[in-house]
């Protein structure tokens, strides 16, 4: 008997949240509902592309023009529609994603996240993922190799042409050079030749040693402590390992498959622009919904007083004709 009254108050309860006129009830409901929305679409993003988040935004320039701050990029888990490329892997097969070889994947760097980050709700975290081309995979104990594209997004390069470091120096730089003869040590910068900073160093190429239309490998001393990806922005002018520099990260090592929250399918323009303002956003929604709730009351209350007069005056009119 008992179960039995409280399974009827409850039911009432819920009738009556449902049918509430009240304001503040009201408001309760469109928001269980946006949320019962928001989560219906997350849920099927899930199922459809195997991983989470299933979108991100771009938030820098780091990967124009084929990618743009604003972007909202769909992400799918690394094995769906298909392997995982690298550029490396795709100068071969000849797959291109987003203007060049290879996969653009999203990784968290050296593999840090927290709460927030870790459920998906990327505007709230500290630690963003980074969403950059997969370049090629090293395994342990291999030399990392530093992509290098003084073009920048300016122009996809046509290949990657391996690199020296001599040890001459030239007003603090060290010259980088290709082929097998060594610059002379009265290297002097002129107008024409390439400077590339980095994390660690600075560095010239000498217009002599300049290829037109392609990038630069250079093998660094650094000791690839594990297995992964070497990734690069396509507008950056190094490779992430050993040159991008992010807070809470000492220096980025090669992103272990584990780190990898997926690759990115397509892009929407400018819409990822919303959670880029997320806090901005909200307060917006809950601003629109008073004043919509504002209205409503503020109407219906109007017609009752309106409805009430009327039926007042209606009311006199038959009392003077039986008079």
């Amino acid at each position: 008997m008992a179960d039995s009254n409280t399974g009827g108050d409850i039911r009432t309860l819920v009738n009556r949240f449902r049918t509430s006129e009240h304001w503040a009830v009201s408001l309760a409901r469109d928001i269980l509902w946006m949320a019962a929305i928001v989560g219906g679409i997350a849920l099927s993003l899930y199922l459809v592309c195997g991983t989470w988040p299933a979108v991100v935004t771009i938030e820098s320039g780091s990967m124009e023009p084929h990618m743009n701050i604003g972007d909202l990029v769909v992400v799918v888990a690394p094995d769906r529609f298909g392997a995982l490329q690298t550029w490396e892997d795709g100068k071969i097969s000849g797959y291109k994603k987003f203007g060049d070889y290879g996969d653009v994947i999203i990784y968290r760097p050296d593999g840090i996240t927290d709460f927030w980050a870790s459920i998906g709700v990327l505007p709230l975290s500290k630690q963003h993922p980074i969403i950059h081309r997969a370049m090629i995979w090293v395994d342990a104990g291999q030399p990392q190799p530093s992509f290098l594209n003084m073009y920048r997004g300016a122009m996809t390069p046509t290949d990657y042409v391996p690199l020296e470091t001599s040890n001459i120096t030239v007003d603090g730089y060290q010259v980088i050079y290709t082929g097998t003869t060594i610059p002379s040590g009265n290297v002097t910068t002129s107008p024409k030749d390439i400077v590339i900073r980095t994390a660690n160093e600075s560095y010239i190429l000498p217009s002599a040693y300049v290829s037109n239309d392609t990038g630069y490998i250079r093998m660094t001393d650094t000791i690839a402590p594990h297995g992964g990806y070497i990734s690069k922005g396509d507008n950056n002018a190094a490779s992430d390992q050993g040159y991008l520099l992010v807070p809470g990260v000492d220096e980025i090592e090669p992103s272990q498959k584990d780190w990898v929250i997926g690759k990115a399918l397509f892009t929407i323009p400018l819409v990822g622009l919303l959670p880029l303002h997320i806090w901005e956003v909200i307060i917006t929604l809950i601003v629109a919904m008073l004043i919509y709730e504002w209205y409503i009351r503020s109407k219906t209350e109007g017609e009752e007083k309106k409805s009430g007069k009327s039926s007042k005056v209606s009311g006199q009119k038959k009392k003077g004709r039986g008079k």
